[in-house]
C-alpha cells in the first residue's frame, strides 16, 4: 500500500479512566487498519495509563497531600459535636490522609516496581504493595474531594447523564483532576505534533467527562485538528450527547459501531477536503454557516473482520502499566451468536451482525504478536466463544505449537465442554474462562432468556476445573420479580460447588433503555421510572411489581459477598485483590500453577494472618508509621459508610451521579456519629489502617520511646503472665497489620 502524505498525523487517544493492567485494544486496531490504508503517522496514546502513574509519584502525592489538609482539615469535622452523615466522606478522606500520606509518598515508587516486577507473584510483597495503590489513589482523590479515581472508576458530584452537569465538569479543575493533567503531561506533546485529526476511545461512561475535558482543551489549542470520539459507550447515548447544546465545543463528530470503516472514510475526506455527508456511521457537526448544526449520516457496513490486520501496539508505554508481564487483547469474533438475553445490549454497542475471524487467522495474528511483544499471554476479548471456535481455536493453537496462554469469556455450551473438550482447550492454553451463570432459579433464567440450566452450566464448569481450567461465574441479584429467597438460593448453589467455581463477579441489576427489559417492561413487571433532566440517561431506577425493590437488591448483594468472602478463598481478607485486577489471577495461572494449588495459597495466607503469634523478640514500630488521634472512632465511619442507603448515594459504575433525593434519607436511617476519641495508625509495610484505642496508642508509644518489643517486655519483668499475654497478642495485631515490623 503506498503511503499517503505524512502531513497528515493522526493521533488516537484512549481517555481516563479505563482499567490499569493491561492495554485495550480499539484504537491497536483502529491504528493498524488507517496504516494498511496509507496513513503512516499515527500515534497511539495511552492517556489513562499515563494519568495513573503520574498521579502514583512521590511529587503527586507530596501535592495531593498539601492540598487536603487545606480542603478537608480534620479539625473543622465535627465542630457541632457530631459527625454528621453529610460529613462523613470527608473525614474518612481527611483521617486517612492525614495518617498515611508520609508513608505513601515514600513507599509508592516500591509498591509500583513490586507490582510491575518478578515480586509480584509473593502474595506477601504483592498484596500490601496493591492496597497502598489503592490508598495512594485514595490520597489523591481526596485533594479532588468529592470525586473519586480507582483502578476501576472514576466519578465527581457532577453527574454524567446530565449534559449541563457534564459540561460544567469539564471546566471544575477544583474537582476535576484531569484538567491539570492534560494541560502539563498531554496537551504539549499534542501542539508539537499538530495532528490533524484526534480519535478519543470512550468504551465506558467513567471515560465521559475526562473525554469531553480533553477534546474542549485540544480544540482551544488546535483549533484546525477534527476532533471525532468512539466506543461502546458512546454507542448508547452519541445521539442524545451530539443533541446537547454546548457539546460542539469538546467535539467535531461521532463515530458509531466499530470505528475502522468510518475512521478511514473520515480521514480520507479531511485530508481531500471533502464533505463528511457520506461517511456512513457517522454523525457530526456542519459548521460552514458558522454556526455548529448536527447531521446524522446512514449507518455504515462494518468491514470483513478476516480482512482486519494484526492489531498495532506500538508507542504504548507497556513498562506503565500495572502488571509484571503483557497480557495481549485480541478479538476473536464481534457481536454474539447468541443474542436472546434479555438484559443484554451488546448489538447496540457491536452493531448489526455478528462475525468471527477463522482460526488461522487468529494464531497468525496471535503468535506474530506474541513475538513481538515478548509475551505468550493472551485475553481473548469475545462476548462469548463461538461453538465451532471451542475446537477449531485449541486445534489450531495445537498444531502451530503456539504455547500460549489465555483466558476469555464463554457462553455454556454443553455439547462443546465435554470433558474431552475441556482438557483440550488445557492442552491449548486456555487457564481461564468466565461463563454467564447469572442465577440458580430456573424461573429467572426462562425470564432472562438464557437458554440453559443451572445444572448444565455446572456440568460445564466442572468438566473446566477438572481439566486444570479456573472457571468464574458471572452471577445477577435483583432481576426484575426475584426474591430474597432466590437470591439466597443462587448463594446457595455458588457455595456447596465451591471446589468448582473460584471466582463469581456479581452484580446488581440494572436496567439500560436499550435492552429488553426497558423495551418490554411490562412483559417483566417494572415500571421505568425516567428522570426528566438526565438527557444523557442510560441507566433508569424502576419498579417492580413483585420480588425486591432496588435497595433490597442491594442488601441482597452485600450479603452474598459477605458470604463469598467467607466462603472461596480468592475473596477471603485481601486476596479479593487477585480478583478485583484484571489479569493479575491469570498471571499465576499462565504460569502453570493450578487453581488448586493457588486457592491453597490464598487459604493459607488467610489462615496465617489470622492465627499468626507474635514473638517476644525482634519487633519495633515500623520507620514509616504513622499515627494520629481521632475525635471520631474511624471505623464507626467505616461502617456507617458500608451502609447500602449509603452506598446507593455515592455514585456507582453505572450511573455516575449522585442520588440526591437519598442524601436526607440515608442520613435519617443511619445518623450521626457521636464522639468517641481513638487513633489511626498507618505503615507502608502493611498498608493497613489500624484503628487503636486510647490506652493502644499509649502502648504503642511507649513501643517507640523504648525502641522494640523485646525492651518494652523487659521493663515489665515483674508484670504477670496474663499481662505480658496481653501484651504479646496486641503485639501479633499490630505486625499482621504492618504497625509492628521484624528488626532481625
Amino acid at each position: 500500500m503506498i503511503q499517503k502524505s505524512a502531513a497528515f498525523p493522526i493521533s488516537l487517544i484512549f481517555p481516563p479512566q479505563g482499567h490499569f493492567t493491561q492495554p485495550y485494544l480499539a484504537l491497536p486496531c483502529l491504528k493498524a487498519w488507517l496504516e494498511q490504508h496509507g496513513f503512516g503517522d499515527v500515534a497511539l496514546v495511552d492517556a489513562s495509563i499515563e494519568a495513573y502513574d503520574h498521579f502514583l509519584s512521590p511529587d503527586e502525592l507530596s501535592w495531593a497531600a498539601e492540598r487536603v489538609a487545606e480542603k478537608l482539615p480534620l479539625d473543622k469535622f465535627g465542630e457541632s459535636g457530631e459527625l454528621r452523615f453529610d460529613e462523613l466522606e470527608g473525614y474518612r478522606a481527611a483521617a486517612e490522609s492525614a495518617v498515611s500520606a508520609s508513608a505513601l509518598i515514600a513507599g509508592i515508587d516500591e509498591a509500583k516496581r513490586i507490582v510491575r516486577g518478578e515480586d509480584f507473584y509473593e502474595p506477601d510483597a504483592y498484596l500490601p504493595a496493591m492496597r497502598s495503590i489503592y490508598h495512594g489513589l485514595r490520597l489523591f482523590s481526596a485533594a479532588h474531594f468529592p470525586s473519586q479515581l480507582t483502578p476501576h472508576n472514576f466519578t465527581m458530584r457532577l453527574a454524567n447523564d446530565r449534559s449541563e452537569e457534564v459540561l460544567a465538569a469539564t471546566l471544575n479543575e477544583d474537582e476535576n483532576p484531569f484538567i491539570r493533567f492534560f494541560r502539563e503531561r498531554v496537551l504539549p506533546g499534542l501542539i508539537e505534533r499538530k495532528p490533524r485529526l484526534v480519535g478519543l476511545s470512550v468504551i465506558y461512561g467513567s471515560q465521559l467527562i475526562p473525554a469531553l475535558t480533553l477534546g474542549r482543551m485540544i480544540k482551544a489549542a488546535l483549533p484546525d485538528c477534527h476532533i471525532t470520539a468512539g466506543g461502546g459507550f458512546l454507542a448508547y447515548i452519541g445521539k442524545k450527547l451530539l443533541a446537547a447544546p454546548g457539546v460542539d465545543a469538546c467535539l467535531d463528530s461521532l463515530i458509531f459501531h466499530e470505528g475502522e470503516a468510518p475512521m478511514l472514510a473520515l480521514a480520507n475526506a479531511l485530508q481531500a477536503g471533502e464533505s463528511l455527508s457520506t461517511i456512513g456511521s457517522l454523525d457530526w457537526y456542519d459548521r460552514s454557516s458558522g454556526s455548529a448544526v448536527r447531521v446524522e449520516n446512514p449507518q455504515g457496513h462494518p468491514i470483513r473482520l478476516e480482512d482486519a490486520p494484526t492489531p498495532s501496539f506500538d508507542g504504548l508505554p507497556f513498562e506503565k502499566y500495572f502488571s509484571p508481564e503483557v497480557v495481549i487483547p485480541y478479538d476473536i469474533n464481534r457481536g454474539c451468536y447468541y443474542g436472546e438475553c434479555a438484559f443484554c445490549t451488546l448489538p447496540t454497542v457491536i452493531g448489526p451482525g455478528y462475525r468471527t475471524r477463522s482460526a488461522k487467522k487468529i494464531v497468525d495474528h496471535v503468535m506474530e504478536l506474541s513475538e513481538k511483544l515478548g509475551t505468550r499471554n493472551v485475553n481473548f476479548i469475545t462476548d462469548c466463544m463461538p461453538p465451532g471456535m471451542i475446537a477449531d481455536l485449541p486445534n489450531e493453537l495445537i498444531e502451530r505449537k503456539a504455547n500460549l496462554r489465555w483466558w476469555c469469556d464463554a457462553r455454556v455450551e454443553p455439547k462443546a465442554y465435554t470433558p474431552e473438550g475441556a482438557r483440550n482447550l488445557h492442552a491449548a492454553g486456555c487457564r481461564k474462562l468466565l461463563f454467564g451463570f447469572e442465577t440458580a432459579t430456573p424461573r429467572l433464567l426462562k425470564l432472562m432468556k438464557k437458554g440453559q440450566s443451572a445444572r448444565a452450566t455446572l456440568d460445564v464448569a466442572r468438566n473446566c476445573t477438572d481439566a486444570g481450567i479456573s472457571v468464574t461465574f458471572y452471577a445477577m441479584v435483583g432481576f426484575p420479580s426475584e426474591t430474597r429467597e432466590e437470591a439466597r438460593a443462587t448463594l446457595d448453589f455458588i457455595r456447596s460447588n465451591s471446589d468448582v467455581v473460584r471466582e463469581v463477579s456479581l452484580q446488581t441489576f440494572h436496567i439500560d433503555e436499550v435492552a429488553q427489559t426497558y423495551k418490554d417492561a411490562e412483559a417483566f413487571g417494572i415500571e421505568i421510572l425516567d428522570d426528566e433532566h438526565a438527557d444523557l440517561q442510560l441507566y433508569h431506577d424502576y419498579v417492580s411489581e413483585s420480588g425486591m425493590t432496588q435497595t433490597e437488591a442491594a442488601e441482597m448483594f452485600e450479603e452474598m459477598m459477605a458470604a463469598f468472602r467467607e466462603q472461596l478463598p480468592l475473596f477471603s481478607g485481601d486476596n479479593i485483590y487477585y480478583f478485583m485486577n484484571k489479569s493479575h489471577y491469570f498471571l499465576h495461572l499462565a504460569r502453570d500453577v493450578s487453581p488448586d494449588e493457588f486457592v491453597e495459597l490464598c487459604r493459607r495466607r488467610t489462615e496465617r494472618r489470622s492465627t499468626e503469634q507474635a514473638v517476644e523478640r525482634g519487633l519495633a514500630p515500623a520507620t514509616d508509621l504513622g499515627l494520629t488521634t481521632l475525635p471520631f472512632r474511624y471505623t464507626d465511619v467505616v461502617r456507617a459508610l458500608a451502609h447500602p442507603l449509603a452506598r446507593a448515594v455515592r455514585p456507582d459504575f453505572l450511573t455516575g451521579r449522585y442520588v440526591e433525593d437519598l442524601i436526607p434519607r440515608a442520613g435519617a436511617e443511619i445518623g450521626s456519629i457521636r464522639p468517641a476519641e481513638s487513633a489511626l495508625a498507618y505503615s507502608a509495610n502493611g498498608a493497613e489502617y489500624t484503628e487503636l484505642s486510647i490506652d493502644g496508642k499509649q502502648v504503642l508509644d511507649a513501643l517507640s520511646e523504648v525502641g522494640s518489643l523485646d525492651l518494652l517486655l523487659d521493663s515489665l519483668a515483674g508484670a504477670d503472665e496474663r499481662g505480658r499475654a496481653d501484651l504479646n497478642r496486641f503485639a501479633a495485631r499490630l505486625e499482621r497489620a504492618g504497625v509492628l515490623s521484624r528488626t532481625h
